[in-house]
């Protein structure tokens, strides 16, 4: 069960029509701590759940043949799941993975569909949270086309200026599609 002490501030995360629905959500959560290094999802495992991230990094990853590709990062405050797998029961397509130690809220699909079907402003919620989840992979794919590898980095920075300290170079790199070289001389053009 959620207290006092769980850091998930839903008023700053979420739009305000959502928050009336995850309070009802939150009291079904339970705390989950990962080290470093620990997955969230694995690619083909299937997503049980969501994870609303109290502290800490992960990263979103996918992996062909010959690379691993990251797709994106979320920070204290987001949520995170692989949402394909989580609506369609089909194995996840990517991994998720803790970048440091961290701390999340983690809500089951079954927990959260149970309590959907009792109330209608939870079922609503969980339909707008899976359109904020499109409207963040719209907005990165527009980015990724409408913006450079350095403009995306001087973004990233700013929205992100404690905690992109702490995540590995080679991780950013694969987000903005470069080499860690040229990551480098970007970093050094838009130091701290």
């Amino acid at each position: 069960m959620i207290s006092p002490s769980h850091n998930i501030d839903i008023n700053s995360a979420f739009s305000i029509e959502m928050n009336t629905s995850f309070e009802a959500l939150l009291p079904l959560g339970k705390v989950k701590k990962f080290t470093k290094g620990d997955f969230i999802v694995l690619e083909g495992d299937q997503c049980d759940g969501l994870y609303f991230i109290q502290s800490g990094i992960f990263r979103t990853f996918r992996e062909d043949l010959e690379n691993e590709y990251t797709t994106g990062f979320s920070f204290t405050g987001d949520f995170e799941t692989s949402p394909f797998s989580l609506f369609y029961n089909t194995p996840c397509q990517e991994c998720i993975q803790a970048i440091t130690d961290a701390v999340a809220l983690y809500i089951s699909k079954k927990d959260a569909l149970e309590c959907a079907e009792k109330n209608p402003i939870v079922q609503r919620g969980y339909l707008l949270l899976m359109a904020a989840y499109i409207e963040i992979l719209e907005t990165r794919l527009h980015q990724h086309r409408s913006l450079t590898a350095e403009e995306r980095y001087v973004l990233l920075r700013e929205q992100q200026p404690v905690e992109i300290n702490k995540i590995p170079l080679n991780y950013i790199a694969s987000f903005l599609g470069i080499s860690k070289e040229r990551l480098s001389r970007i970093r050094k053009k838009h130091p701290n």
